[in-house]
Parts: C-alpha cells; sequence; structure tokens
C-alpha cells in the first residue's frame, strides 16, 4: 500500500468511529495489532479486541478529534492529534478531575503492514485553561 492510502485509512478510521462504526476496526487493523504507549496498559492491548478497547475506550466524553497534522514515510504514518472533551476517567494525579472538560494533545505513529495498522506507538498530554497537567 502507498503512503497515501495508509494516510486515507487513519482518516477513514477517524470517519467511521465518529457515526459510530466500530466494525471498522476488523477493516483497517491487524489481527496482530500491538498498541505501544507510554501509559502502562495492563493487560497490553493486543490483536483486534486490543484494538477495539484502544479505539472506543476512551476517558472523554463528547469528544471531538481533531487532526492536526499527517505525514508518512514507507509503511509509517504519524499523526499530530487534539482531542476535546469532557474526562470520564479515574480520578489521579496527573490527570483532570472527573468531569473537568479537557485537551488531549498526542502524537501517534502507525505502522502498517498489507494495508492494515499492525502497531501504534502514542504518547499524549493532558491540557486545561492552556497549562499542562501534573
Amino acid at each position: 500500500m502507498s503512503v497515501e492510502e495508509n494516510k486515507a485509512t487513519i482518516r477513514r478510521v477517524i470517519d467511521e468511529l465518529r457515526k459510530g462504526n466500530v466494525g471498522i476496526v476488523e477493516e483497517a487493523f491487524s489481527p496482530n495489532f500491538a498498541y505501544h504507549s507510554h501509559r502502562h496498559t495492563s493487560p497490553p492491548l493486543r490483536g483486534l479486541e486490543g484494538a477495539r478497547v484502544m479505539t472506543t475506550g476512551s476517558d472523554l466524553a463528547e469528544a471531538q478529534v481533531t487532526i492536526e497534522d499527517i505525514f508518512g514515510e514507507g509503511d509509517r504514518v504519524a499523526v499530530r492529534w487534539t482531542f476535546r472533551g469532557t474526562y470520564r476517567g479515574a480520578a489521579k494525579p496527573g490527570f483532570p478531575q472527573p468531569g473537568e472538560r479537557c485537551t488531549i494533545v498526542a502524537i501517534s505513529t502507525y505502522r502498517f503492514v498489507d494495508g492494515k495498522i499492525e502497531d501504534d506507538w502514542g504518547v499524549e498530554a493532558f491540557w486545561h485553561d492552556d497549562k499542562p497537567w501534573g
């Protein structure tokens, strides 16, 4: 697959998830999918079930997702994202308080194999009132 096709897959995943079509996971993600994050996830997010959890298990209610930049080379696509919404996760250090509006800025790098997302390396940070949390 070309870089442009891989970038189109990322955009399509976002568009379909906005419509509530979680079936896009089976179309766009590899059964060998692995999510690599600086935040520990237990259990690790692997396979199609891990991709479903990653794409639908947000800590934000009323989430608005914006792709700020998208670049690609070879089998990789990098995306700089902004997510805005109301935090509904657990109260913990370095995170907004439950019910607080916040913005998450993130950078993700995806590796594609045979046109499907096989790996996702992501880093994100929470922001509120233009100041980082933590």
